[in-house]
């Protein structure tokens, strides 16, 4: 009765580790994906970062419009819009957090001067209605909310993935495939930005 009472905790045992090994290799059969899934939201953020600077051309031509003695301004941004379009788009990027910092530094840039667009325009609501200029505050306004929803859906796909490789028992098991496998850069604040 004793022998037989073992053989069965050993089976118990036997298919309870089984199963956590198969439930372990699912989650890790996950990791390439929530990675690709990441990735793609990663090129999303880029993606909408570009359109605004794009944008910005606009914003120029609605500051010309409004108060063309602002040269420092427009020149200000001309010459950020210039850096982040000539700049090539990073994808590995979210695996460092230096080169993550510096390609945010440089949206950054851009935010400010285009905040001072918008200090600008305050001093002028009447010419904030002018359908050139409101149609551009519009645009501005969409593609900054583009960039809140990708950003967003960036840092939940990333922080999936960053669970994946940092929680055991996927941890181990994509250890074993691909040992490099780092958790993606999150944090959009800037160092600069954290420290004030």
């Amino acid at each position: 009765m004793a022998a037989s009472s073992r053989s069965r905790v050993f089976i118990v045992i036997g298919v309870v580790l089984v199963l956590a090994l198969a439930f372990a290799g699912a989650r890790f059969m996950n990791v390439p994906q929530a990675e690709s899934r990441a990735l793609n939201a990663w090129e999303e953020v880029q993606r909408q970062f570009l359109m605004r600077a794009y944008l910005t051309q606009d914003v120029i031509d609605a500051v010309r419009t409004v108060n063309p003695t602002r040269t420092d301004l427009i020149d200000a941004l001309e010459a950020r819009r210039q850096q982040i379009i000539a700049a090539p788009l990073d994808d590995a990027a979210p695996r460092s957090q230096e080169s993550f910092h510096a390609y945010l530094a440089k949206q950054e840039a851009l935010s400010a001067e285009l905040v001072r667009v918008l200090d600008m325009l305050q001093f002028f609501p009447e010419l904030r209605i002018v359908p050139p200029v409101s149609t551009v505050l519009g645009r501005l306004a969409q593609s900054e909310s583009r960039i809140v929803v990708a950003r967003s859906d960036y840092v939940r796909a990333a922080d999936a993935y960053n669970r994946m490789v940092t929680n055991i028992p996927t941890r181990w098991f994509a250890g074993l495939v691909e040992p490099d496998a780092l958790p993606l850069v999150t944090n959009f604040d800037t160092p600069e930005a954290a420290g004030s």
